[in-house]
C-alpha cells in the first residue's frame, strides 16, 4: 500500500507505523500531497522529518507553516501544525465539533471512520499558506 517516497527517514516513519494507522497516514499524505499541488505560491512542497513526522512544507521561504502526519494513539492519527500560529484555533472557528483537536497543536481522526477530505484540504491550504495570507490580511 505504500506509495512512492523519495525520502527515505520519511518511507521509514510510514512503515513504522500499525499496519491499520500506517493506512490512514497514508491516505493523509496524498490529501497532503494533492491539495499541495493545486497551491502555486509554495513553490512545491517539501516532504521531510521534522521531530521524527512525516512533514510537508513550502518550498518557498515565508509563505507557509508544516503540516505534521503522527500517531496520535492507537485509534487516532494527528494533522500536526506549529503551536505558535492560529491554525488550530481557527480550525475550531470554522470546524466546530466536526472535527476533533488536540489543545492547540493538532486535528485528529478516527481511523475507524471516513477521513474528512475538504476539511483536511482546507486545513492544508491555511497551513501551506499561512504566512502568505496573513501579509495580506
Amino acid at each position: 500500500m505504500l506509495m512512492t517516497i523519495d525520502n527515505a527517514s520519511v518511507e521509514r516513519a510510514y512503515l513504522a507505523m500499525p499496519e491499520a494507522l500506517q493506512v490512514r497516514a497514508l491516505e493523509l499524505r496524498r490529501l497532503i500531497l494533492s491539495t499541495a499541488q493545486t497551491l502555486d505560491a509554495t513553490g512545491g512542497i517539501e516532504e521531510t522529518l521534522k521531530w521524527g513526522q512525516p512533514s510537508y512544507l513550502p518550498l518557498k521561504a515565508k509563505i507557509g507553516s508544516a503540516v505534521r502526519v503522527a500517531v496520535h494513539d492507537d485509534q487516532h492519527l494527528g494533522l500536526y501544525f506549529n503551536c505558535n500560529t492560529t491554525l488550530v484555533e481557527t480550525f475550531r472557528s470554522l470546524f466546530g465539533d466536526d472535527l476533533q483537536y488536540s489543545k492547540n497543536r493538532a486535528v485528529l481522526f478516527d481511523i475507524g471512520k471516513p477521513l474528512p477530505q475538504e476539511a483536511i484540504a482546507q486545513c492544508v491550504r491555511m497551513a501551506l499558506y499561512y504566512h502568505r495570507d496573513r501579509r495580506s490580511s
